[in-house]
């Protein structure tokens, strides 16, 4: 049975979001030729390809690897180390975005090539902190696979 449980892979490690994750959009997007003939009805559309896809995460830091954070500064600590891991300075340092999990047979749904875009944190309520991250997968294919 596939469970939604949103995490980073990266370096051969597992780090599960903090959670709730309370949203998640996909963003797909096409680029392509379009022509135009002047005084004439209609253009036509040509080179049509499939861009990367742009995942936002919405989430609040009530609880990180089944451990609740019920004070400000385990929640503060969860952050930064949410900051960390998001962290991408070349090629080499891009991580796999899981978003679902199966485990019966061991196997993730995920993309792949993915790097940070943007990451907001608003610490403004003691009591739990909130999260938005913006990811870009260069890759469009949801793969379905064990993570190796």
């Amino acid at each position: 049975m596939w469970v939604f449980q949103p995490a980073i892979w990266k370096g051969g490690a597992l780090w599960q979001l903090p959670r709730p994750v309370t949203a998640i959009r996909l963003a797909d997007s096409w680029d392509f030729e379009k022509y135009k003939t002047p005084l004439a009805d209609g253009d036509m559309v040509t080179g049509q390809s499939r861009n990367g896809v742009d995942v936002q995460l919405e989430g609040q830091v009530g609880h990180v690897a089944g451990s609740l954070r019920l004070d400000e500064n385990a929640m503060l600590l969860a952050m930064l180390n949410l900051r960390t891991r998001l962290d991408v300075d070349n090629a080499a340092g891009r991580f796999r975005l899981v978003l679902y999990h199966d485990a019966a047979s061991g196997q993730s749904r995920y993309f792949e090539k993915c790097t940070t875009v943007r990451f907001e944190s608003d610490l403004s309520d003691p009591r739990l902190f909130t999260y938005s991250i913006l990811v870009h997968a260069s890759s469009p294919e949801l793969v379905t696979a064990v993570l190796s």
